[in-house]
């Protein structure tokens, strides 16, 4: 529920910050598909998000550059076959363990396009800001909720693919990294890479 939110407050600020200034704005949908990354994340789960999205506002100051805020979103969930978990001496518990994280990161963004116009227009960008995090672990019926807001990165690249000869209006390809440190429960951070396609449109 506290994610959710989140969301929903992280949206109506990326809204009302671009409702002034609606030339040069453009919106971004994209749906992605998120990996887990380095051991810690993959600790708690192999399997990836195909539950994700981001939607995002910018501003163009040229037809090469442009910058605004993104708010993101994505649901792991894994379940691991029954096991014994020791925590000491005499303390042996047979459980099936279940981990769902979601993750909603709100970022200033900023992206660079190194042609002014063709058919397919490579695209470089990055953003920083705030990753809303929500961890719960399950040990049979027992669960233990926790949310979190940590600072996070994200790296991109991929290409944009005008609908028509000089159209605002484009398709979006490509993929991202993502720096999400989490220093919590053993956790050392959520750093996941992962595709994404979608759609621009001009506002």
């Amino acid at each position: 529920m506290e994610l959710r939110r989140s969301i929903f407050i992280a949206i109506a600020l990326v809204v009302a910050l671009t409702s002034q200034a609606q030339q040069n704005v453009q919106f971004d949908l994209d749906y992605n598909i998120d990996f887990p990354a380095g051991s810690s994340f993959r600790s708690l789960v192999t399997q990836p998000a195909y539950k994700g999205f981001t939607a995002g506002f910018a501003y163009a100051f040229t037809n090469q550059l442009s910058a605004g805020l993104s708010i993101g979103y994505n649901d792991y969930y894994q379940k691991f076959p029954r096991q014994v978990y020791s925590n000491g001496p005499g303390s042996d518990i047979s459980a099936v363990i279940t981990n769902s994280i979601q993750q909603a990161p709100l970022l200033a963004t900023i992206e660079y396009s190194f042609l002014k116009k063709g058919m397919i227009r490579p695209y470089v960008g990055g953003g920083a800001g705030v990753n809303f995090i929500a961890f719960d672990q399950y040990a049979g019926e027992f669960d233990n909720p926790v949310n979190y807001a940590k600072f996070a990165l994200r790296g991109q690249a991929g290409v944009l693919i005008p609908l028509s000869r000089g159209s605002s209006t484009a398709i979006r390809v490509g993929a991202s990294y993502n720096y999400a440190p989490l220093k919590e429960q053993g956790i050392t951070n959520l750093n996941n890479w992962g595709v994404h396609a979608g759609i621009r449109l001009p506002l």
